[in-house]
């Protein structure tokens, strides 16, 4: 089976336990056009294709909500070009997927593959100087919307890391970026990795950086909060209320995001699957109390299922926001075709 024709399966069998009333040859299309048309978990040179996953496949999907419900909506991140080795193959093709699937937005597809486009040139500004090894360009997401037959949105990921000055790059270009990593770059404790805007069908942006924890350290959490304050605390408190240990918290991968929505700087954690351990309970726990019930993401594991996948939760994340506390819970995983 092809793994591209795979993944539209089940995106479209998630569409449907979600009740979006989506077209699924719209999502079948979108879908292609963002991946390139494949999702190999390896590249030319017999290395894993992509960073996005576990396994190499560049595809991961997820649901969102909070405050009691969740949001009728599905979203998912892949990668083109991750057949090439070198970096400068990547981002062609990558660059070529952003207009395609821009094209298919309801609104003019021009602001939006243009804004992608400025967004990618500020990271890269030289992609020939770039090491050919270098794997990380950009991770495309796409979210599906309840009877909406055209992607409302798109949220383009870009490393942080690869080339030299990206983010005061990103601050000069969209000031909205300024202040999002309040520490600096190789932090003994945590480090800027990469960034992500998003633009909608009516132009708005939305601007996020992403800094990785140093993975291991037992005082990552107590740090976590002394750099961050309330959010980082009311974020950990509530995994460990819903079922995490909290001396075990420090073994799992952590990334904060930070952003901005209606004038206010935005904080979530993202708690990342360690070393096979299952996230199950944790986020169906989480999803009880954030999203009202498991629903959203038991559609996800069931079309899974349907489709002869095997499903890993693999992310969750909790957003915090000034005054309103846990508002947003995002969960994340991976489906995988062992036959494929």
């Amino acid at each position: 089976m092809e793994l591209a024709t795979a993944a539209g399966d089940f995106l479209i069998a998630s569409a449907e336990r979600l009740a979006l009333d989506t077209d699924p040859e719209t999502i079948r299309a979108t879908l292609h056009r963002a991946c390139g048309g494949q999702l190999n978990p390896l590249a030319a040179d017999g290395y894993p294709a992509s960073r996005l996953t576990s396994t190499g496949v560049p595809f991961e999907a997820s649901v969102t909500g909070g405050g009691g419900r969740s949001t009728p909506a599905l979203r998912y991140v892949t990668e083109a070009g991750t057949i090439h080795a070198d970096f400068g193959s990547r981002l062609t093709a990558q660059l070529a997927a952003i207009d395609e699937v821009a094209e298919l937005m309801p609104n003019n597809a021009a602001p939006a593959a243009e804004t992608l486009r400025a967004f990618v040139a500020a990271l890269y500004p030289d992609p020939a100087d770039l090491p050919a090894c270098q794997r990380f360009a950009t991770w495309l997401g796409v979210v599906h919307r309840a009877a909406a037959d055209r992607p409302p949105g798109l949220k383009l990921y870009g490393s942080l890391r690869a080339a030299p000055d990206a983010l005061p790059r990103l601050c000069a270009a969209w000031p909205e970026f300024t202040g999002l990593a309040p520490v600096t770059a190789h932090h003994e404790f945590i480090e800027p990795c990469f960034a992500a805007i998003e633009v909608d069908a009516h132009g708005a942006l939305g601007h996020k950086v992403y800094l990785k924890a140093r993975y291991g350290d037992i005082a990552t959490p107590m740090k976590l909060v002394r750099h961050f304050g309330d959010p980082a605390w009311e974020v950990l408190s509530e995994l460990v209320r819903c079922g995490a240990d909290p001396a075990d918290l420090h073994h799992f991968p952590i990334a904060i995001c930070r952003g901005h929505r209606d004038g206010a700087t935005t904080f979530a954690l993202h708690l990342g699957r360690h070393r096979g351990r299952d996230l199950t309970p944790l986020v169906r726990e989480l999803a009880a109390r954030h999203h009202g019930s498991t629903a959203a993401v038991d559609a996800l594991a069931g079309a899974a299922e349907s489709t002869g996948a095997t499903w890993r939760y693999s992310v969750v994340g909790l957003g915090c926001s000034s005054g309103a506390g846990i508002d947003k819970l995002n969960v994340y995983g991976t489906p995988s075709w062992d036959d494929a």
